[in-house]
């Protein structure tokens, strides 16, 4: 008998056979994940510290700068000084001071302080963050060594924490503290950097004469150097020395009366006047490879030896430091500051940087600012200098926009009320040219023309494309290199109210991408950086290389650069002295100080910043003058731009003393030359009989040319003209025309209201008032049908300024546009003007064989004189002479008068008798005739 199965018991069991099969297989994976990454990981640590060395610690070699072809120019020693100071030297109150404030077990440990790192620990977790730190000296000092870059991983900490061990196991705990005084930093910059260095930049004394109070604020620093530095935050340094003091006498080091008569001496008094300068030639240049290097690698040139390749021009650098001494260029005054960089237009390599006036090695630069959060660099307002950028080649690149575009120089409102003025005051243009709005410097068309890239429509409410937005203006801004990080963005970016500001490094960087074809390449000074500790080397310029990105088309570059060139070329004033013969483009720019409480009275609404930003082929340069916060206080505002249009001009002049090396690039593909009727959007193309001052010409993107036609506009017909002689005057009379109102003003205006007052501008807009207004002509033709008079009338009667002459006319009338392009039908009319000068003759003079007559013939007619049988007719008035008469004998002359109906008239008859001498006429003789003939 077969045996029934279970079939539900044995299911079950082998559901539970697969479930162990699967846990084995998982925990058999997890081992070989963890024993794989145990490995990796030890493999990483083992490769970390196989090559520790006492040397290494002890290394003093210094950094070094060159150019791209290897030649120094500059060595990078801590602080100015290169001085080590032996342990014998530091004082004990040092010792103590900086024991206690960082490690103190230090004496105890072998380099790692377990109890320290969980105290540490256990705060942090209290303190819901990091708030304090567990590595001891001579971990510090590792990590400064062999790991500079400040990068933190597990390998690394553990790496950090066998070489700490291996130190402590090889040199002795004085040699330790030794090798870490002089290889720490004490504050900001490196004239901190090393306990002499530091003795000497704050107590300008040797370190052997430290006393107590110096000794704790030294060691208060230690924990965070920039913040700490008494000479940026004097009352930050007063607590952290206090809390030093509280923490020597919590160890034993000094008693409580040398610690609370200590605490109640001021810093500010133990410190001496001014930091040394140790400014050296090209620090400008050299501070910002330094700080370049620190913020893009994370290494140190002060704390890593290594060597950088710069692209440093000696040549331009020198004469930027010239400029900034005061050596080549007289300043309006002792406190104006200035900052400027020069870079290659199509690489983002900086050939020159000019940090301030006075500059001190680190310190503030008017000529860049950190990318990272650092306090060394200033940003200021760009006012005018970006509009190019903001506004108009936004417009080509989001709208497409033509460079024949008319934009609307009209008041802008604000939300609040605010309504901007342009520079001249609150007066605006009305519909004008990019590059009459550009070149002029208008603020209410930069405003408009933002508004129109961000909503997608125009004042008048006309849609003009897809607006990008306000986070689209962010990107488009961001794309150009600025940092946005804490600005808002919004309208009045166009005319330069930015939250926080630019430096002459980001306006150069972005006006590189109008002349390298909208390419985006971050401006840099760094080719490469060599590891002189590894060999290791870091490509810095090859990354930004690869890492470049099309900020604008090369449509949209190629304009807005066509338009800045040729303003440079045709200007005058501030440009003119830009226009070198190199194709330069350039924007100058201005920005005010509030006109309220917030600022020092004698600077409210005053001149607060000054650019001139400019590129050409082979440069782009940015120059910034102004004053700093300090002196803006005490009432300093800037008077002009002279200094910096000056100084960008000097800057123009040297770097093209040689001519140009580059051209731009060709016309894009995309663009195609064409003319279209001014002010009208979207465009049309100008037919016949379009002004030609409505007529204009530029560049477009093929998606976006004109189209359809504008030709000239009918007119009614003259359904009647009647043209009347009277009192010698010529009157005319037409069918006034319908409407009437085309025969008023036309000239085409538009009314806006902003602020609660109206603006009647300029508007080109509408096609229906592209002729001008109706006005009624005249023309005057002879019988020859010449041409002899025309006449404009303003209204429908009227008197001609003419005086017709005897003879025949025909005057014409009809309709046309003021502009001369259009006319209505004509209608003509004949006019005879008689003459009504009587017709007669006088005898003027009579000899023994001649006489003479003068003879007035009416227009029109003729004069018949008969002696004799012989005749002769005048047809205009003039003289009749008979001669080879017989003296002493009596002659009778008759006159006869054709009239201009053919009728003909005897005027009389004139007898006389010649005599042997010359007989004047006798007065008392009658020689007209006695009765008026019919004219």
């Amino acid at each position: 008998m077969m045996k029934k199965i279970n079939r539900k018991k044995s299911t079950k069991t082998e559901n539970k056979k697969q479930k162990r099969r699967i846990i084995k297989v998982v925990c058999l994976i997890v081992a070989v994940m963890i024993t794989s990454a145990g490995m990796y990981l030890g493999f990483g640590i083992f490769k970390q510290v196989e090559g520790f060395s006492k040397e290494k610690l002890t290394s003093d070699e210094s950094s070094v700068l060159c150019t791209t072809d290897g030649e120094e120019w500059f060595s990078v020693a801590r602080g100015g000084v290169q001085k080590n100071v032996s342990y014998n030297d530091i004082p004990q109150v040092m010792i103590d001071a900086v024991v206690a404030a960082e490690d103190s077990r230090f004496f105890e440990h072998n380099g790692f302080d377990v109890p320290r790192i969980v105290k540490a620990l256990l705060g942090n977790i209290a303190a819901g963050g990091i708030t304090a730190g567990g590595s001891t000296i001579t971990q510090q000092l590792i990590k400064k060594s062999y790991y500079p870059d400040e990068e933190q991983t597990i390998e690394r900490k553990i790496g950090e924490i066998i070489l700490s061990i291996e130190a402590t196991s090889q040199i002795s705990k004085e040699e330790v503290l030794e090798l870490y005084l002089n290889k720490i930093y004490f504050g900001y910059g490196p004239q901190t950097v090393g306990i002499y260095a530091a003795s000497r930049y704050y107590f300008d004394k040797s370190v052997q004469n430290l006393t107590l109070p110096e000794a704790a604020l030294l060691a208060g620093t230690l924990n965070s150097p920039n913040r700490f530095d008494p000479f940026r935050n004097l009352d930050l340094a007063q607590d952290r020395r206090d809390t030093i003091l509280g923490l020597m006498l919590q160890h034993g080091y000094i008693s409580k009366e040398e610690c609370e008569a200590t605490k109640a001496i001021p810093v500010e008094n133990t410190l001496k006047s001014n930091p040394i300068s140790t400014s050296g030639q090209y620090q400008a240049y050299a501070d910002k490879v330094i700080r370049e290097v620190q913020e893009t690698t994370g290494y140190d040139p002060y704390e890593t030896p290594m060597r950088i390749y710069t692209y440093i021009d000696t040549d331009v650098q020198k004469q930027l430091d010239d400029i900034a001494s005061g050596e080549t260029y007289d300043f309006q005054d002792s406190r104006i500051q200035v900052g400027a960089v020069i870079q290659e237009s199509t690489t983002g390599r900086i050939v020159g940087v000019l940090s301030g006036r006075d500059y001190t090695p680190l310190g503030t630069t008017y000529a860049y600012a950190s990318q990272t959060g650092a306090s060394y660099g200033q940003k200021n307002q760009p006012g005018s200098s970006l509009k190019p950028l903001i506004s108009y080649a936004a417009a080509f690149e989001f709208l497409d926009y033509s460079t024949a575009h008319y934009v609307h120089d009209v008041p802008y409102e604000y939300a609040n009320g605010f309504v901007p003025s342009n520079w001249n005051g609150r007066k605006y243009n009305g519909d004008i040219s990019i590059s009459s709005a550009l070149s002029n410097s208008w603020n209410a068309a930069a405003l408009q023309t933002f508004s129109e890239v961000i909503t997608g429509k125009d004042c008048n409410g006309n849609d003009v494309g897809d607006g990008i937005g306000i986070d689209g203006a962010t990107q488009y801004l961001e794309s150009l290199g600025f940092d946005m990080e804490g600005e808002s963005v919004d309208i009045g970016y166009a005319i330069g109210a930015w939250r926080q500001g630019v430096t002459p490094e980001s306006e150069a960087g972005a006006y590189a991408v109008i002349a390298n074809g909208g390419t985006y390449i971050e401006p840099h000074t760094v080719q490469k950086i060599e590891l002189l500790t590894t060999g290791e080397v870091i490509e810095i310029d090859q990354k930004y290389q690869e890492e470049k990105t099309q900020a604008l088309s090369e449509e949209s570059a190629y304009m807005i650069r066509d338009i800045m060139t040729d303003y440079v070329k045709s200007g005058t004033g501030m440009y003119s002295m830009l226009n070198l013969g190199y194709q330069i483009g350039a924007k100058s720019g201005t920005s005010n100080h509030a006109d309220d409480t917030s600022v020092n009275e004698k600077i409210r609404g005053q001149n607060k910043d000054a650019w001139l930003s400019a590129f050409s082929p082979d440069y782009t340069w940015s120059v910034w003058t102004g004053y700093n916060a300090k002196d803006q206080k005490e009432g300093y505002y800037t008077k002009s731009n002279r200094d910096s249009n000056n100084i960008a001009t000097m800057i123009a002049k040297f770097l093209h003393e040689d001519g140009m090396k580059n051209s731009y690039p060709s016309q894009p593909s995309g663009l195609v030359k064409a003319s279209c009727v001014s002010g009208i959007y979207p465009y049309v193309t100008p037919g016949e009989g379009v002004p030609d001052n409505r007529v204009v010409s530029g560049l477009f993107k093929k998606n976006n040319t004109p189209s359809g036609s504008a030709n000239g506009s009918s007119l009614n017909n003259l359904s009647s003209f009647t043209a009347e002689l009277a009192d010698d005057k010529l009157n005319v009379t037409f069918t006034e025309y319908d409407p009437k109102s085309m025969t008023e003003d036309a000239t085409p205006t538009k009314t806006y209201t902003a602020g609660g007052n109206s603006y009647t501008l300029p508007y080109l807009g509408n096609i229906n008032q592209l002729y001008g207004k109706v006005v009624y002509k005249v023309d005057i033709a002879d019988a020859s049908g010449n041409v002899v008079h025309s006449e404009t009338l303003n209204s429908a009667t009227g008197t001609i300024n003419y005086t017709l002459s005897p003879g025949t006319y025909t005057v014409t009338g009809y309709y046309a546009f003021e502009s001369g392009n259009g006319t209505s039908n004509k209608i003509s009319q004949t006019i005879t003007v008689e003459d009504t000068t009587p017709a007669s003759y006088t005898r003027t003079a009579l000899t023994e064989s001649s006489v003479t007559y003068q003879v007035t013939v009416p227009s029109g007619t003729s004069i018949t004189a008969s002696l004799n049988g012989t005749n002769q007719t005048l047809q205009q008035s003039g003289t009749i002479t008979f001669s080879q008469l017989s003296a002493g004998t009596t002659y009778s002359v008759t006159f006869t008068h054709t009239q201009a109906d053919g009728q003909t008239v005897t005027l009389g008859t004139d007898s006389f008798m010649t005599t042997s001498q010359t007989q004047q006429p006798d007065p008392t003789q009658p020689t007209t005739p006695t009765q008026t003939p019919t004219q």
